[in-house]
């Protein structure tokens, strides 16, 4: 297997390929280290109870389509919040160093949108936390990754992916990937916009112009706001949006 991209997602979708045993390898543009996951600051939701007990899946599902204004695919919200805690379990027993409460629960707290308190967070760097946790659990697993190559097509024949090509970005060198399948998790494409605080080099949406010229249809993603979405340097308003959302607005 083939991933592109080597923030969160990628790292994320690895480590359970390889956990069940599939040789995969991982490609991506930005070094391992400084994926823009790392820029992530506020937290990661997921009904956990451990500060509000009423809260559930269920409840976190409703809050996510309904702060969609209701375009959000209610078969996609139930199986993200279903499943939200145990993501945070895995990340806990690789090490992820969530805030805790006196007692040794994890710490949650509101955000957007949220009608209990379900953001776990490790700090103002939960991102970077993610980051750390996956890149390490990623070693332990000897997982490959090259973080230096640039994909710009995905290898297709007889409507059958089979690979991907690239270059690397240090020494120009190309390279061909043969894979029984490709996953794509190279970031989204806030780049596109006039006023960004992605850095020059990411969420350029590579994935959306791989998956389309591989012949794949783009789906509208429709997910919960909580104020700004992208992070990164950025201007004295966005960082007061940053502290709205701590406080929930």
């Amino acid at each position: 297997m083939l991933v592109v991209g080597t923030g969160g997602s990628g790292l994320r979708a690895a480590i359970e390929l390889a956990e069940r045993g599939i040789d995969v390898l991982v490609v991506g543009k930005r070094p391992k280290a400084d994926a823009h996951t790392t820029l992530a600051a506020g937290g990661i939701d997921a009904a956990l109870s451990t500060m509000d007990v009423e809260d559930s899946w269920q409840q976190h599902a409703a809050d996510t389509i309904t702060e969609s204004y209701l375009p959000a695919r209610p078969d996609t919200a139930q199986i993200v919040a279903e499943n939200a805690a145990c993501g945070i379990e895995d990340l806990e027993r690789w090490g992820m160093p969530f805030a805790r409460e006196s007692d040794g629960r994890i710490s949650l707290r509101f955000f957007g949108a949220h009608t209990y308190r379900r953001t776990a967070f490790a700090d103002d760097y939960t991102g970077l936390g993610i980051q750390r946790t996956l890149v390490n659990r990623a070693a332990q697993l000897g997982i490959a990754i090259i973080d230096t190559c640039y994909v710009t097509r995905i290898l297709v024949r007889d409507n059958v992916v089979f690979g991907a090509y690239g270059f690397d970005l240090d020494s120009g060198e190309r390279y061909v990937f043969r894979a029984d399948a490709v996953i794509l998790a190279a970031g989204g494409h806030t780049r596109i916009w006039r006023r960004t605080s992605s850095r020059r080099d990411e969420n350029t949406g590579d994935s959306f112009r791989l998956a389309v010229h591989a012949g794949g249809r783009i789906r509208v993603s429709c997910r919960r706001s909580t104020g700004r979405r992208t992070y990164g340097p950025c201007n004295a308003r966005a960082r007061h949006h940053d502290r709205e959302r701590r406080r929930g607005a």
